[in-house]
C-alpha cells in the first residue's frame, strides 16, 4: 500500500512539474520564495505550488505571481536587444526616460513603465557595474532590480 501511493504521490508532482513548465513558480511557492533564487529554491516553489495545488489556482484567477504570457526572467529576444543597445541604453537609464529604455520595458511586458524607469535610474551603478560590463551581466543586473 505504501508504494502504491509513494507512486501517486510522485506521479502527480511530475506531472504538476510538466503542467506548468510554461509557467514555473506561479502559486504560493513563487509568493512565498519572492526575490530568491537557484535551482533548489526553484524546486522548493514548483514543489509548494504543486503539493498546495494552487499552481492551478494561480493561473486560472491570475494571482500568487502569475502573470499572463509573462518570460520567466530574461529572455533572448531582451538580452539580445540589451547586447545590440548597450550604450544607447545606458544613457537612457542614466536619465531615467528615453527610446531604448522604454523599448526594454515593452520587451519585458512591463506594465509600470513610470516605475520601471525610476527603479533603472536609481539603480544604474548597479546595473552597469563597471565601464566594461558585458550585456549578460548588465541583463542579469536588471534582472535582480525588477525582482527587489
Amino acid at each position: 500500500m505504501k508504494k502504491i501511493l509513494t507512486v501517486c504521490v510522485v506521479s502527480v508532482f511530475l506531472s504538476g512539474s510538466a503542467v506548468f513548465a510554461d509557467n514555473v513558480g506561479a502559486g504560493l511557492g513563487r509568493v512565498l520564495l519572492k526575490g530568491n533564487r537557484g535551482k533548489a529554491l526553484e524546486l522548493v516553489g514548483t514543489f509548494l505550488n504543486n503539493i498546495c495545488g494552487n499552481g492551478t489556482f494561480a493561473i486560472t484567477t491570475g494571482t500568487l505571481g502569475y502573470h499572463d504570457g509573462a518570460s520567466i526572467g530574461m529572455n533572448e529576444e531582451v538580452k539580445s536587444f540589451i547586447a545590440q543597445n548597450m550604450d544607447n541604453l545606458a544613457a537612457d537609464m542614466a536619465k531615467g526616460d528615453g527610446e531604448y529604455l522604454d523599448t526594454l520595458a515593452t520587451l519585458m511586458q512591463v506594465e509600470d513603465k513610470a516605475e520601471f524607469n525610476s527603479k533603472m535610474k536609481t539603480n544604474f551603478s548597479n546595473i552597469y557595474t563597471s565601464y566594461g560590463v558585458s550585456s549578460d551581466q548588465v541583463a542579469e543586473n536588471i534582472y535582480k532590480v525588477t525582482q527587489s
